[in-house]
């Protein structure tokens, strides 16, 4: 049961509840605790933290320190579950670090970059995680954009200390040598209609591997989708109605490997004996649909303990070395499968 209070509650709350002194409240809910205090102890500090809904005073410590030691992570949907798992992980390195994560979701939020602009102005943030967002890294405020890293950056980028590049090219690559392997010919991929370059690099990849392999590819090959289940759902109705059924769908995300599985639900075509279909991030969604969706790894706890270590050397006017593209890896699960029809 939840403690109910018209005040704030205070670290002093957190640990007369605890039965522990503020100290010791203080050092657990900083991520400073490792050695000190053990994780029994630990995971009870927080779990009374949460009932009684304590959050730092984020004005105070800034006083005190002379900075926030808050990052603010900025997202397109946290509705999406490649992004919530994301939060959780990079609030879990965070707080080992001693710093306190505030989520942005960008949806429905046209003026975002103003909000980041105020709110670093007012000392409440000290960096940026930004992950992907269609937007032109360039043009962010100079103030904002020497305090932040970009997670997501496609491969082929001009390497530098505020961008984190993941491997896309390979990991498309992987999905569609995979699908050409198991006999399939008549591959169409499932895009997303949003003009951030990580999508453009899978659509050119997606054309470059078909030309080289000599399969058809043609008006009908691709469409693209909104990140919600109805347009992907629509685009995958498109793309199976086709007067050469295709035998493989290749999806640009989980998300949208949604509405593929539902268009082929609707045609009576089995997956994986009929139709096989490649999703891409490895999110919750990849586990839940059924059969198990083969699908294109992103690894999330890489990624953010690379983009967080180059962040707190950008804050801390430090030199990174910075990565080589992010290698992702293909999960081959039960949604692919050799080819059983004629084609």
């Amino acid at each position: 049961m939840s403690y109910q209070s018209d005040r704030r509650s205070t670290s002093i709350d957190v640990a007369r509840r605890a039965g522990v002194s503020q100290s010791t409240v203080s050092l657990v809910l900083a991520g400073k605790a490792a050695g000190r205090v053990s994780p029994d102890l630990q995971e009870k500090i927080f779990e009374i933290a949460q009932d009684l809904g304590y959050r730092p005073n984020i004005a105070a410590r800034t006083l005190r320190l002379g900075y926030s030691q808050v990052i603010a992570l900025v997202v397109p949907d946290i509705t999406n579950p490649f992004f919530a798992a994301l939060l959780a992980e990079v609030e879990q390195i965070a707080r080992r670090h001693g710093y306190t994560v505030v989520l942005l979701n960008t949806k429905n939020v046209p003026d975002w970059q103003q909000l980041l602009v105020k709110d670093f102005a007012a000392d409440l943030l000290s960096g940026f995680l930004f992950c992907g967002l269609n937007f032109s890294f360039d043009e962010l405020a100079p103030a904002i954009k020497k305090r932040t890293v970009l997670m997501d950056a496609p491969d082929g980028l001009h390497r530098q200390p505020s961008i984190l590049q993941l491997d896309i090219t390979g990991g498309m690559h992987a999905a569609l040598v995979h699908l050409i392997q198991l006999g399939h010919r008549r591959i169409v991929h499932l895009a997303a209609a949003v003009e951030e370059e990580t999508f453009r690099v899978r659509q050119q990849v997606y054309q470059r591997v078909l030309r080289e392999a000599g399969l058809p590819l043609d008006e009908t090959s691709q469409r693209a989708a909104l990140f919600t289940v109805p347009s992907a759902l629509e685009a995958a109705r498109q793309l199976l109605a086709a007067a050469e059924t295709p035998t493989a769908i290749l999806c640009d995300s989980d998300f949208l490997a949604i509405g593929a599985y539902q268009a082929a639900q609707e045609r009576g075509l089995r997956i994986p004996e009929e139709l096989s279909i490649i999703g891409f991030d490895d999110s919750l969604i990849a586990q839940i649909l059924t059969p198990a969706l083969t699908t294109v790894a992103i690894p999330v706890a890489q990624m953010s303990e690379l983009a967080f270590a180059m962040l707190l050397a950008l804050l801390e006017g430090r030199a990174c070395e910075v990565p080589p593209p992010v290698p992702l890896q293909l999960i081959i699960r039960a949604s692919t499968a050799q080819v059983t029809r004629k084609q």
